[in-house]
């Protein structure tokens, strides 16, 4: 696998506050690497021997509930980070990470991360930051979709921070368009309502489906339902 640039990496302020040192010594301990669509890259539990940047595609965070049923608690896209948490801790992924498009990751030694975690008190600041900026992030998809509202507002909210998250194309299309099942498991409902509600959406013009795509028609309209 080759080496890959780190640049993109959102959560660690693009590297700005490392030596010109510092960033070859990361990057001579990066890979690159390609994953496929459905493949899962750590699962809850697991010890993680390297911190993973999404270079190109998207991930999703789940977790397993006491029913063994999936939830999905997060997506993640180009820039973002994965496994900050069990490298610095120590302990086991607290979730499971899948590819929900083909995905290119960007995946670093965790000893050479730590290392230059301990020696640049300003690259430990910059991680902190990452932190926060996951509680930011977190605020916005509470704001739209996580809370006690009804499914059908918080289906609307989903579908517009999707396209916050990850962007559509020029035809207004989802360019990370969710299978029916993961908006049931992010919303806690079933796929069949899933689908009744898209449905309704597309009756009234918010929204178009064709076979793998959802176009975002009325943006507008969709945050009045939220």
């Amino acid at each position: 696998m080759a080496s890959c640039d780190l640049s993109i990496a959102k959560q660690l302020n693009f590297l700005n506050n490392l030596s010109k040192k510092e960033k070859q010594r990361l990057h001579a301990n990066s890979s690159s690497k390609k994953i496929k669509k459905g493949t899962v890259i750590f699962a809850e539990d697991d010890l993680l021997q390297s911190l993973f940047c999404i270079r190109e595609g998207a991930c999703k965070f789940s977790i397993l509930d006491d029913r063994g049923k999936e939830v999905v608690t997060d997506f993640l896209g180009k820039g973002d980070l994965m496994g900050r948490r069990s490298l610095i801790t120590k302990k086991g992924a607290m979730v499971t990470a899948t590819a929900i498009t083909d995905t290119t990751l960007c995946c670093v030694d965790s000893e050479s991360l730590l290392k230059g975690l301990s020696k640049n008190n300003t690259f430990c600041l910059d991680m902190i930051k990452g932190f926060a900026e996951d509680e930011e992030e977190k605020h916005l998809k509470m704001g739209l979709y996580e809370n006690q509202r009804s499914i059908k507002k918080r289906l609307a909210g989903l579908l517009i921070y999707l396209k916050k998250k990850f962007g559509s194309e020029q035809d207004g299309s989802l360019i990370v368009p969710l299978k029916r099942q993961d908006m049931a498991n992010v919303l806690g409902t079933s796929s069949e309502y899933v689908i009744t509600l898209l449905a309704s959406f597309k009756k009234q013009g918010l929204i178009g489906l064709a076979p793998s795509k959802i176009l975002i028609l009325s943006e507008k309209e969709l945050l009045k339902i939220v």
